[in-house]
C-alpha cells in the first residue's frame, strides 16, 4: 500500500556442522580425502611459486639487460656531450653548496690547464688559475652576485613567501649570472684563453639553494674577433676621419680653385674686352679701305694686314674657348648646316696661303657624303680651319688634301692629309696637349698651341674622336663625328652682304651708341657701307634721349659698357617707353662675348647681339632678322675679315 512502510527481515546464516563417521574405517576414508585434497593444493601452490619464480627470473634479466642498454647508453651519451663540449668549447662545473663539493668536466679543466682528472677542492683554487689582474674581479663578482643574495641556506628574494618556497618557482633559480675572464693558455704558451663564465642556482621545493651550475664556453676566437673587428672600426673611422679631413681640405681646395677661377674667367672677359676693342679698330678700319684705288704693292700689305688681324683675332677665340672648356661651358649651337659649304668656304679661306706657300690644295668628297645636316657649323668650320692651317704651316712642298668618308652608324670622317715634315709616333700625344708646339726640323715658329687643344675639347662635347695617322710622306690628321643628315630647308639663307632696302623703297634709319671714337668710325663706315642712315651717339642716355625725341629709328645698335648710362640700363629704359617706341630692335655690339657675360643686356630686352670685332656679314644677318628684311640668295659672298 503507498505510504506503508518496508518490514525488513533478517535471514540467518547457516551453520556448517560437521558430522564425524561413526567408524575407523570411514574416519580414514575422510583423512585420506583431506591428505589428496593438501597434497593437491601443496602441488599447485608449488606449480604457482615455480611459474612466478621463471617470471621473476625473466624480469631479472630484462631489467639487468635494460639496465646495462641505459649504462651503455649513459657512457656513450656522456662521451657524446664531452666530444660537443670539446668540440664546441663548452664545459660544465656542478658545485654542491651543502658539501661544498666540485665537479668539474674534463673541458673544463683543459680549458684551466688542468690535468684531466684532476681533483679540485675549493673554488678559490679555480680562481687561483685566472690571469692576476681577473682574480679580483672574479671574487667580487661571486661574492656579489652569487653568495650576497642567500642567507641561513634560503633565497633572500623569497624569504616568507610561501606560495615560491612550495612550488619552487624561485625568481633567482631563473636567472643566469654572467662574467668574462681571462686565464693562461693550458699549453704552457704566451697565449691568454678568453672565458665565458655562466651560472645559474638549482633550487629545491623549500626555497633552498642546493647546486649551483656553471656553464664554461671558451670564447677566445670570439674575443680575437671582436678585437679584431674593433681594431677594424677604430682603423674604418680613423680612414673615415682622414677622408674626411681629407674631403674638407678638397673643398677648401675647390672653393679656392672656384675663386681663382672665376678670377681668371673675370681677367679673360676683361682682357678680351680690351683686346677685341682695338682689334675691332684695326680690323674694321681696314675694311673702309677702298681697294679699287689701291696699288698691287698696296693691296698686297693689306691683305697681309688683313690676314694677321685674323689671325689674332683667332688667336682671341681659341683662348676664349679653352677657358670655357676648361669650367665645362663649352656648349654647341646645331642646325640646318650645308656641309658641302662649309668645307669649300674652309678650304677656299686657306688657299690664298696655299698659293703663296706654292702648295696644292684640294678637296675630295666622297660620293656618299651628305650635303645638309644637323650639326653646329661655327664649330665645324672651326675644326676645318684649325687642321687646314696646321696643315699648311708644317708642308714646305706638295700639297695638301682634305677628304671625307661616311663610316657605319651615320658617322662622318673628315680628313687633312699633308705632304709635311711628318710627326713622330712618340710625339703625337703632344699635339693635343693646351699651348704645346712641337718645334720639329723643318716646321716654321709660330703659334699658341691652342689650336689642336681646342679641336680636342670640341670633338668631345660633339661625342666623336680626334687622332692623327702616318700618311707616308706626312701626316693624316682626322676626326669623326655621328652626323643627322636632314633634308635642304625649304628656305636657305646665305646672305650677300649688299645694301638694305625695305619693303617700302626705304633704307632703315640706324641709331648706333657706342662711347669709343675709333668704334664710331668703324660701325657708321660699315652702316653706311649697307646703305643706312646713321646717327651716332656716346652713351646709353644720349641714346635713351635720341629714341624719346620722336625721330623715327628703325633699329638701335647698343654698346653694352658706356659712360653715364649703360647698355643694359638704356635698353631697359626704352623697352619702358610708351607706345611703339617700346618695341624698337636693339642689338647688342659688345667685345664680351660669353652667354653669362651677354645676360644681362638679352636680360634687359635686347632682340640679338653682335660680337666686336664686328663682321660685316654677321652684323648684315642680324639686322635683316631684326628688322625682318628678306635676305638675299645665291653663294656666300667672301666677307670681309672673315673668321671661323
Amino acid at each position: 500500500m503507498p505510504g506503508t512502510p518496508l518490514t525488513r527481515y533478517t535471514v540467518p546464516t547457516p551453520v556448517a556442522i560437521a558430522i564425524e563417521p561413526a567408524d575407523s574405517a570411514a574416519q580414514i576414508a575422510l583423512l585420506q580425502r583431506r591428505l589428496a585434497r593438501a597434497e593437491a593444493a601443496r602441488a599447485a601452490a608449488e606449480d604457482l611459486l615455480e611459474q612466478k619464480s621463471r617470471v621473476l627470473a625473466a624480469a631479472n634479466t630484462e631489467l639487468t639487460a635494460r639496465k646495462e642498454s641505459l649504462s651503455t647508453s649513459l657512457e656513450r651519451r656522456t662521451r657524446q656531450l664531452l666530444d660537443a663540449q670539446r668540440v664546441a668549447g663548452f664545459g660544465t662545473m656542478l658545485w654542491d653548496i651543502r658539501s661544498r663539493q666540485l665537479e668539474l668536466s674534463p673541458q673544463v679543466q683543459v680549458m684551466i690547464g688542468l690535468e684531466p682528472g684532476s681533483a679540485v677542492k675549493t673554488y678559490r683554487s679555480l680562481v687561483r688559475r685566472l690571469l692576476r689582474e681577473d682574480r679580483r674581479r672574479m671574487l667580487q663578482w661571486m661574492n656579489r652576485e652569487l653568495l650576497a643574495g642567500l642567507t641561513n641556506g634560503r633565497c633572500e628574494r623569497c624569504e616568507g613567501r610561501a606560495d615560491q618556497a612550495q612550488t619552487g618557482s624561485c625568481e633567482e633559480s631563473l636567472r643566469e649570472y654572467r662574467i668574462e675572464v681571462r686565464c693562461p693558455n693550458g699549453d704552457g704558451g704566451d697565449d691568454v684563453r678568453s672565458l665565458c663564465v655562466m651560472a645559474q642556482f638549482q633550487i629545491d621545493s623549500q626555497c633552498r639553494p642546493v647546486m649551483i651550475f656553471v656553464t664554461v664556453q671558451d670564447i677566445t676566437r670570439q674575443v680575437r674577433a671582436d678585437n679584431e673587428a674593433a681594431t677594424l672600426r677604430a682603423r674604418e673611422l680613423q680612414r673615415l676621419q682622414d677622408l674626411e679631413k681629407l674631403n674638407e681640405e678638397l673643398l677648401i681646395a675647390r672653393e679656392q680653385a672656384d675663386i681663382a677661377n672665376e678670377a681668371k674667367s673675370r681677367f679673360l672677359a676683361m682682357m678680351s674686352h680690351d683686346i677685341r676693342t682695338p682689334l675691332n679698330g684695326v680690323i674694321g678700319m681696314l675694311s673702309l679701305f677702298d681697294e679699287s684705288t689701291l696699288t698691287g704693292e698696296q693691296k698686297r700689305t693689306l691683305a697681309l694686314v688683313r690676314s694677321s688681324g685674323d689671325q689674332l683675332r683667332v688667336l682671341l677665340n681659341d683662348i676664349i674657348d679653352l677657358a670655357r672648356a676648361e669650367a665645362g661651358k663649352l656648349t654647341l649651337s646645331p642646325g640646318p648646316t650645308n656641309l658641302v659649304d662649309v668645307l669649300t668656304d674652309g678650304a677656299d679661306f686657306w688657299r690664298h696661303l696655299a698659293t703663296e706657300k706654292s702648295l696644292s690644295l684640294e678637296i675630295v668628297l666622297a660620293r656618299d657624303t651628305p650635303c645638309w645636316i644637323d650639326a653646329d657649323s661655327v664649330r665645324l668650320r672651326q675644326l676645318i680651319d684649325n687642321m687646314l692651317s696646321n696643315a699648311i704651316k708644317y708642308t714646305s712642298e706638295g700639297g695638301v688634301m682634305l677628304k671625307t668618308r661616311v663610316l657605319p652608324q651615320r658617322r662622318l670622317r673628315i680628313e687633312v692629309v699633308d705632304t709635311g715634315i711628318g710627326i713622330p709616333a712618340h710625339r703625337r700625344a703632344e699635339l693635343f696637349t693646351d699651348f704645346s708646339q712641337l718645334n720639329l726640323l723643318g716646321s716654321e715658329p709660330g703659334g699658341a698651341g691652342l689650336g689642336l687643344a681646342i679641336c680636342q675639347r670640341i670633338i668631345e662635347v660633339m661625342g666623336g674622336t680626334l687622332g692623327v695617322d702616318d700618311a707616308g710622306r706626312g701626316s693624316c690628321f682626322w676626326f669623326e663625328i655621328p652626323v643627322a643628315e636632314i633634308p635642304v630647308p625649304k628656305r636657305v639663307a646665305n646672305p650677300v652682304v649688299r645694301s638694305f632696302t625695305g619693303p617700302d623703297g626705304r633704307t632703315p634709319r640706324v641709331l648706333v651708341a657706342e662711347d669709343l671714337a675709333t668704334n664710331r668710325i668703324v660701325i657708321e663706315g660699315c652702316l653706311r657701307k649697307l646703305g643706312c642712315e646713321v646717327r651716332v651717339v656716346e652713351d646709353g642716355q644720349q641714346a635713351l634721349t635720341a629714341v624719346e625725341s620722336g625721330d623715327a629709328y628703325d633699329l638701335v645698335l647698343m654698346d653694352m659698357a658706356m659712360p653715364v648710362m649703360d647698355g643694359p640700363e638704356a635698353t631697359r629704359r626704352i623697352r619702358a617707353l610708351q607706345g611703339a617706341l617700346c618695341d624698337l630692335p636693339i642689338i647688342a655690339l659688345t667685345a664680351f662675348t660669353r652667354p653669362e657675360e651677354l645676360a644681362p643686356m638679352m636680360a634687359a630686352g635686347a632682340n640679338d647681339s653682335v660680337a666686336k670685332p664686328i663682321v660685316i656679314e654677321d652684323l648684315y644677318r642680324a639686322m635683316s632678322k631684326a628688322l625682318a628684311f628678306p635676305v638675299a640668295s645665291g653663294n656666300a659672298h667672301r666677307f670681309i675679315n672673315s673668321s671661323h
